[in-house]
């Protein structure tokens, strides 16, 4: 099951919650208040890792050139 993150409407709380399904984020309570008044929180994906491919920087593949093709064309 998913979790998700929420902010109370009413007593501004943060908080996390474990959800059966989307619909069910609809009947979720604020432990702090009580209060049904809760707005579900745009949530970030992260990834634990270990080693070298931890330490790699993370790149596009795109030039920092000009334009908006990022540099990859001949237009330049």
């Amino acid at each position: 099951m998913p979790m998700y993150e929420f902010l109370c409407g009413s007593c501004e709380k943060d908080f996390e919650t474990i959800v059966s399904s989307a619909q069910a984020a609809e009947r979720v309570e604020c432990p702090e208040c009580g209060s049904k008044k809760v707005h579900k929180k745009l949530s970030l994906f992260a990834k634990s890792t270990s080693g070298a491919a931890a330490a790699a920087p993370i790149s596009s593949g795109y030039s920092a050139g000009g334009g908006g093709c990022g540099g990859m064309c001949s237009c330049h």
